[in-house]
Protein backbone atom coordinates (compact mmCIF):
# COMPACT_ATOMS: atom_id res chain seq x y z
CA UNK A 1 0.00 0.00 0.00
CA UNK A 2 1.44 3.34 -1.04
CA UNK A 3 1.44 6.34 1.20
CA UNK A 4 0.64 9.87 0.08
CA UNK A 5 4.24 10.75 1.06
CA UNK A 6 5.71 8.35 -1.52
CA UNK A 7 7.06 9.95 -4.68
CA UNK A 8 5.38 9.09 -7.93
CA UNK A 9 7.99 8.05 -10.54
CA UNK A 10 6.40 10.28 -13.20
CA UNK A 11 6.48 13.27 -10.89
CA UNK A 12 10.31 13.22 -10.61
CA UNK A 13 10.64 13.50 -14.39
CA UNK A 14 8.27 16.49 -14.45
CA UNK A 15 10.19 18.22 -11.68
CA UNK A 16 13.50 17.51 -13.39
CA UNK A 17 12.25 18.97 -16.70
CA UNK A 18 10.80 21.99 -14.90
CA UNK A 19 14.10 22.53 -13.08
CA UNK A 20 16.12 22.33 -16.31
CA UNK A 21 13.71 24.66 -18.11
CA UNK A 22 13.91 27.20 -15.27
CA UNK A 23 17.71 27.04 -15.20
CA UNK A 24 17.96 27.53 -18.97
CA UNK A 25 15.58 30.50 -18.91
CA UNK A 26 17.38 32.16 -16.01
CA UNK A 27 20.76 31.56 -17.68
CA UNK A 28 19.55 33.22 -20.89
CA UNK A 29 18.25 36.20 -18.92
CA UNK A 30 21.59 36.55 -17.11
CA UNK A 31 23.53 36.37 -20.39
CA UNK A 32 21.32 39.06 -21.95
CA UNK A 33 21.74 41.32 -18.91
CA UNK A 34 25.52 40.88 -19.03
CA UNK A 35 25.56 41.80 -22.73
CA UNK A 36 23.48 44.92 -22.03
CA UNK A 37 25.73 45.94 -19.13
CA UNK A 38 28.94 45.44 -21.12
CA UNK A 39 27.66 47.33 -24.15
CA UNK A 40 26.47 50.18 -21.92
CA UNK A 41 29.84 50.28 -20.18
CA UNK A 42 31.72 50.35 -23.50
CA UNK A 43 29.46 53.13 -24.77
CA UNK A 44 30.01 55.18 -21.61
CA UNK A 45 33.79 54.72 -21.72
CA UNK A 46 33.99 55.64 -25.40
CA UNK A 47 31.91 58.78 -24.86
CA UNK A 48 34.08 59.87 -21.92
CA UNK A 49 37.33 59.35 -23.80
CA UNK A 50 36.20 61.25 -26.91
CA UNK A 51 34.70 64.21 -25.02
CA UNK A 52 38.14 65.49 -24.05
CA UNK A 53 39.17 66.00 -27.66
CA UNK A 54 35.80 67.10 -29.02
CA UNK A 55 35.13 70.83 -29.18
CA UNK A 56 31.60 72.01 -29.81
CA UNK A 57 31.35 75.04 -32.05
CA UNK A 58 28.76 77.69 -31.32
CA UNK A 59 28.03 81.05 -32.82
CA UNK A 60 26.91 84.16 -31.00
CA UNK A 61 24.74 86.25 -33.27
CA UNK A 62 22.53 89.30 -32.84
CA UNK A 63 19.07 88.44 -34.19
CA UNK A 64 18.24 92.07 -35.00
CA UNK A 65 21.06 92.88 -37.39
CA UNK A 66 22.50 89.40 -38.13
CA UNK A 67 26.00 90.24 -36.97
CA UNK A 68 27.95 87.38 -35.38
CA UNK A 69 31.00 87.28 -33.15
CA UNK A 70 34.10 85.35 -34.17
CA UNK A 71 37.60 84.84 -32.79
CA UNK A 72 40.33 86.14 -35.08
CA UNK A 73 43.97 84.99 -35.23
CA UNK A 74 44.93 87.40 -32.41
CA UNK A 75 42.46 85.66 -30.10
CA UNK A 76 40.19 88.70 -30.03
CA UNK A 77 36.47 88.74 -30.60
CA UNK A 78 35.23 90.69 -33.57
CA UNK A 79 31.88 90.93 -35.27
CA UNK A 80 31.10 90.00 -38.85
CA UNK A 81 28.23 90.85 -41.16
Amino acid sequence: MASFMDDDPGENEKLNFHSIYTNVCLTLIVICLIIIAVSSLIDTISKNSTNHSHISKISICDPQNGRCAKVNAGRRLETTN
